[in-house]
């Protein structure tokens, strides 16, 4: 009860103020409990958020058992499941308050939750790189390489296409990325022209 009570106050503050500006004592007013008894629960501010970034996690992991539980091709899997997740980073209200908090004030604590989620994608596209490899689906000399090109196209996709580029619906220039990704660049017959 009383954790619950810690989490659903740290949230509302996060939410609302961002991490670098609340304190323990603040959350400890909002949750109406004494900051001692905040520290039965959690050691510390960052042990709050590490709770709320493994909270993501879960259901970005859900997200992709969905995707995958469609059994589609493995690039459409990935394909999908990086849309999707990309989207849902940029639209949820915690994960642009860490980023924005990033950009602002370099906090090393929140990069390094935020390699967290970033590491966790990469290696689900590593692995599903690797899969499609073994099966014969992909010919691709470094798979890690490989995989951290994929995520940097979708991250240019979702944060970093803006209002200087022309405006394009999201999910047509993620179909490009994915035809890309399927048939290349150069023609079948090789000429130029």
């Amino acid at each position: 009860m009383k954790q619950k009570q810690i989490i659903e106050a740290a949230r509302k503050l996060f939410y609302k103020y961002g991490f670098k500006r609340v304190s323990v004592d603040e959350i400890a007013k909002e949750a109406k409990i004494t900051k001692r008894t905040l520290y039965k629960y959690f050691k510390s501010k960052e042990e709050i958020l590490e709770y709320f970034i493994n909270e993501e996690l879960e259901k970005m992991e859900s997200m992709i058992k969905d995707i995958e539980a469609q059994n589609l091709e493995f690039l459409d899997s990935i394909h999908q499941a990086l849309y999707k997740l990309l989207k849902y980073k940029k639209e949820h209200v915690f994960l642009n308050r860490i980023i924005e908090e990033i950009d602002i004030f370099n906090n090393p604590i929140l990069i390094k939750d935020l390699k967290i989620i970033d590491k966790k994608i990469q290696n689900y596209i590593l692995q599903r790189l690797n899969l499609a490899i073994e099966k014969g689906y992909a010919q691709v000399e470094n798979p890690e390489v490989t995989a951290f090109l994929i995520y940097k196209m979708y991250i240019a996709l979702i944060f970093d296409w803006n209002e200087d580029n022309s405006k394009l619906d999201e999910t047509v220039v993620a179909n490009q990325i994915l035809n890309i990704l399927k048939y290349g660049l150069v023609r079948k017959d090789g000429k130029n022209e």
